[in-house]
């Protein structure tokens, strides 16, 4: 390995450790971890084991109940004639209706006492995603500024994952985001992928004002799902309106979207606030996509270019087991511009980099949990899940056919028949 390339190397392996301390604990609200002076004690090794750690434990949980979704009162009052005034210039310009309105005036108030450093940290992420996000819905004529959403619905966090199971930066549920034409199996999860997951998020917001004509009313049931929506208004007596719809959402709906008013205030009038960027990410324009014929691992990667497989793994979260899924497929793979051309340089070299270690690549669908109903056997259940008996055996070490009422079995079934 020539010098240069070496102290790359251990360059990178600091800002990877900068990069991924950023994303994965400011999500929660936490301090940011101290970050030595020493590079050299920093390898790429260590931080390939934290991350792995990190991810796996359950604080890679984040959603907007998490770090958004807060309750109680605001510790200071905001001056409302002000407020009015800067939400009714925000209004004239937006396909929204954002005009001020008390519920998301006390979630501003609320924000400002108690959510600045995490304001600030996903000012500090926006130059990573959002131009993207902007690219796309403009390109599908929506309102420029659900490029917020992604804020409360996951941090700004491509690894969040929430209790229910929704994943990625929209916080895609497994089936929706099938439904949505996104890939998920045992290699990739396109819910994880920044370019993937906005344009799945913007046709299925799309599809959701279609049905409603009232954007918060499609963004409630972005949240809660169209059926829970749809309860609501009958029970509001069929008004079409959210604010008439709200009182009858389930509780944390009703927050939601004046979470989100609060967050597109905020984000647009964070100086007024003293909020300031932190741990500012590089740009989406300093990052360029090459694709890739798999198999190819961020191992054999990494060894033939300045890249360490930790900053593989934050840039192209998508790759569940850190390598390029394949043959027979071209995978789009994200790294820094200026390390484009010494990746085609050398990726035909790279696959002879201890090869014996490239798996056999077997997809398996994203595992399903299916929860034993009464009357269930385990051959119906196979049968419905377009799986056998002998692999549901296999999946959950059961030595006989015997179930029981209630037992939770994991099957990785063929979506289209769920």
């Amino acid at each position: 390995m020539s010098r240069e390339i070496f102290s790359r190397k251990v360059f990178l392996s600091f800002f990877t450790y900068f990069f991924v301390s950023t994303i994965f604990v400011d999500a929660q609200g936490v301090d940011s971890v101290d970050v030595k002076n020493d590079a050299h004690s920093i390898t790429p090794f260590n931080w390939e084991v934290e991350w792995g750690l990190w991810c796996d434990s359950q604080t890679c949980v984040s959603s907007d109940t998490g770090l958004w979704n807060i309750m109680g009162e605001p510790e200071l009052e905001l001056d409302t004639a002000i407020m009015k005034s800067r939400m009714a210039i925000l209004d004239l310009s937006s396909g929204l209706d954002l005009r001020w309105n008390p519920v998301s005036h006390r979630r501003v108030a609320l924000y400002v006492s108690k959510r600045k450093r995490g304001l600030g940290t996903m000012l500090g992420r926006a130059p990573a995603f959002f131009p993207l996000f902007e690219e796309v819905l403009a390109r599908e004529g929506l309102p420029l500024e659900l490029k917020y959403l992604p804020i409360v619905e996951s941090a700004l966090n491509p690894e969040a994952r929430s209790p229910a199971g929704a994943r990625g930066l929209w916080q895609f549920m497994y089936y929706t985001a099938k439904a949505e034409g996104l890939r998920i199996d045992s290699y990739v999860d396109e819910r994880k992928d920044p370019r993937l997951c906005t344009e799945a998020a913007s046709n299925h917001l799309n599809k959701l004002y279609r049905m409603y004509g009232d954007w918060y009313l499609a963004l409630a049931a972005y949240n809660a799902g169209a059926g829970n929506v749809n309860k609501a208004i009958r029970r509001s007596g069929g008004k079409s309106n959210y604010w008439e719809v709200r009182p009858f959402l389930p509780k944390e709906t009703r927050n939601y979207v004046p979470n989100f008013l609060a967050v597109v205030y905020l984000m647009e009038y964070h100086a007024e606030y003293g909020i300031i960027p932190r741990n500012i990410l590089p740009g989406y324009m300093e990052m360029d996509t090459v694709h890739v014929e798999g198999p190819l691992r961020f191992d054999q990667i990494a060894e033939l270019t300045p890249l360490s497989e930790a900053e593989l793994t934050v840039l192209n979260p998508m790759f569940r087991k850190k390598i390029v899924p394949g043959p027979g497929e071209k995978w789009p793979l994200r790294i820094p511009n200026e390390f484009v051309a010494i990746f085609i340089e050398n990726e035909a070299e790279m696959r002879s980099v201890n090869p014996d270690l490239t798996p056999e690549i077997k997809y398996e669908p994203e595992p399903v949990v299916y929860r034993v109903k009464s009357g269930d056997v385990l051959g119906t259940i196979a049968e419905r899940h377009g799986v056998s008996v002998r692999k549901i055996k296999e999946w959950n070490g059961l030595k006989s056919s015997s179930i029981r009422i209630g037992q939770r079995l994991i099957i990785h079934g063929d979506p289209t028949k769920l």
